[in-house]
């Protein structure tokens, strides 16, 4: 479970600790008003939305496994993006787009797969692990991209824009989180996410000719 649960909390990283970060980005450093801003955070969403369409169909041509790993390193290449292409609200969109993708199959993928990868008995603490874990590294994030932007500005307390820099250590650190994620995941076992319901009625159907099987006569000997 460990690969799911820190994924979980990688995930939440750029999901939930970025979102005030980059609105200050396109504030300060694009010059954009609020309205041109909804519209980077509305196309960021539409493509969570198609990143969640797409997984079921990725999941069912290769594995899922597979599925979570391409989304995670979806993410990471949609953040890391901005280090090279940040200079205009276009290239902006663009990198939020990629980066949706990936964040909207793993936000539907997540308790799925994790509930998928639990011991049996558990899917339950499983699943709502998952959304705890992933709070928990979006609050963790939003306390160290703030002190980030504070240093990385160089300028009194009472300023509101950081400095380039800053914002690019922020991007960064998602970036490179949700690629740390995509390795965990390489760890998951190959069958942890497939249909354990036929393995385990294996398990416990009875041998023939045990004392439990059907075929045994009652009362038979081992």
């Amino acid at each position: 479970m460990w690969p799911i649960q820190l994924t979980a909390g990688l995930v939440g990283i750029s999901l939930l600790g970025a979102q005030a970060p980059l609105s200050t980005f396109a504030s300060s450093k694009l010059g954009m008003d609020a309205d041109s801003i909804s519209y980077i955070i509305g196309a960021y969403l539409v493509a969570m939305i198609i990143g969640a369409l797409l997984f079921p169909v990725v999941s069912k041509r290769f594995t899922p496994r597979f599925a979570l790993i391409a989304a995670s390193v979806t993410v990471g290449l949609g953040y890391l993006a901005f280090l090279v292409n940040n200079a205009t609200a276009v290239g902006v969109t663009l990198n939020m787009v990629v980066a949706g993708i990936g964040s909207g199959a793993l936000v539907a993928a997540l308790p799925a797969a994790a509930a998928a990868a639990a011991p049996l008995g558990q899917t339950g603490i499983a699943t709502g692990l998952t959304n705890t874990t992933k709070t928990i590294g979006g609050a963790f994030a939003s306390a160290i991209f703030a002190v980030v932007l504070v240093l990385a500005a160089g300028q009194a307390v009472t300023e509101t824009a950081s400095s380039l820099l800053g914002y690019l250590i922020v991007f960064a650190i998602c970036g490179g989180a949700a690629l740390v994620a995509a390795v965990s995941l390489v760890f998951v076992p190959r069958l942890a996410f497939g249909d354990v319901a036929a393995d385990e009625a294996t398990l416990v159907a009875p041998h023939e000719g045990s004392v439990l099987s059907p075929r045994a006569p009652r009362g038979a000997g081992g």
